[in-house]
């Protein structure tokens, strides 16, 4: 008896799968399939407006969209929309918006959106591309968001992700859980975790970083040992204030930020040997070469400006390269000095005692000052 159902309960299923080489339709449920037309699995389905199916196995045309209850394998070519219910292999090319219910593998492009629960592949949209796990590339032109990335994530304005194993890369903004690999963003990275690489034109954020953090201006984690950029705010790195004095005549006073490799510097001050606006200021970057608990060697690279930032025939400009020991004295006290590499140019021909008799190289001239010279730099910062 049991045996009578079984073949009676196949014999129906046989009846139900019904298959077809051709579909033509205009709009359901007027197509060649009638009302059953989305019951059928079609080899080639042409929509002259839109059409329904159950699975379509090579390639589907619809003017506005394409309706797939189950599979699609193959290409999709929707003016609007296409629709898949559950799986998909192949191309998805759609003017306006792709959907697959369940997974996706090969290519999706849609002039609006991509909507996928697992991407394997590539998916590229005018606007935004929404998955929940991509194993592949994401590129649109507004919003990349996804649960979980392996691969890269590329957009016009910000990406969102849960886990990245990686690279994103976004003109505005980055946001992630952890990342294990690459964040490059034109303004702000945002991620928890990050092993590898955070790359901002503006500001770095993350709880936890081991690797490498690049920032135009700010750094901010709780941990990272190797940020760089101007001010880093590293909870469990350092922060210092420094008086300094040069042998061009600029005393300026320093704030010093960052972590147990790299450090940043921005600062203020005054110069006691140019004529007319004296305010100095000045930004760059260090890295300690760390020997004993009480000596290490910082390295720094700096740019510093005298006078005016408004009228440059005012402003002298001096960048250069000091290498000096540090010795600290007590927990909070740290004494510096070493031989600077610098380079030294000013338009206004009244800053000319600012420069130093030596020179590796020189090009004086009527209207403007350039030298090479080896000169120095000491002082002194109380670590916060």
């Amino acid at each position: 008896m049991a045996g009578i159902c079984m073949m009676s309960a196949m014999n129906v299923s046989a009846q139900s799968e019904k298959k077809s080489a051709v579909q033509i339709s205009f709009f359901p449920p007027m197509s060649t399939h009638g009302t059953d037309a989305a019951q059928y699995t079609n080899v080639f389905s042409f929509n002259i407006l839109a059409g329904v199916s159950k699975n379509e196995t090579a390639f589907t045309f619809g003017s506005l969209a394409n309706i797939i209850g189950n599979n699609s394998n193959g290409l999709q070519f929707a003016g609007l929309y296409n629709g898949v219910g559950n799986e998909g292999r192949g191309i998805l090319f759609s003017g306006l918006l792709n959907m697959v219910g369940n997974s996706y593998r090969g290519l999706q492009f849609a002039g609006l959106s991509n909507m996928t629960n697992r991407m394997n592949g590539m998916q590229f949209a005018g606007l935004t591309n929404l998955a929940g796990d991509v194993n592949g590339f994401q590129f649109a032109g507004l919003l990349n968001a996804a649960k979980n990335v392996s691969g890269a994530q590329f957009v016009g304005l910000a990406n969102a992700a849960g886990d990245v194993s990686g690279f994103q890369f976004a003109g505005l903004m980055n946001i992630a859980k952890n990342v294990s690999s690459v964040q490059f963003a034109g303004l702000i990275n945002i991620a928890k975790n990050v092993s590898g690489l955070q790359f901002a034109g503006l500001i770095n954020i993350a709880k936890s970083v081991s690797g490498l953090q690049f920032a135009g201006l700010i750094n901010v984690a709780e941990s990272s040992n190797c940020p760089v950029g101007l001010i880093n705010l590293i909870r469990n790195g350092e922060k210092s204030v420094s008086l300094t004095y040069s042998e061009i005549g600029s005393t300026i006073v320093a704030f010093r930020s960052g972590g147990k490799y790299t450090y940043g510097i921005v600062g203020l001050g005054y110069n006691f040997k140019t004529k007319g606006k004296a305010m100095v200021s000045t930004g760059g970057l260090g890295a300690h070469i760390n020997c004993t608990p009480w000596l290490r060697i910082n390295n720094e690279l700096s740019c510093e400006t005298v006078g005016s930032f408004s009228n440059s025939k005012t402003t002298t400009f001096r960048t250069g390269y000091a290498l000096m020991p540090a010795f600290k004295a007590g927990k909070r006290f740290e004494i510096f000095a070493g031989p600077t590499v610098n380079y030294l140019q000013t338009d206004d021909l009244n800053n000319a005692n600012m420069f130093p008799g030596n020179s590796l190289w020189e090009d004086w001239s009527v209207s403007k000052l350039q030298q090479v010279y080896i000169g120095y730099q000491f002082g002194v910062q109380f670590i916060l």
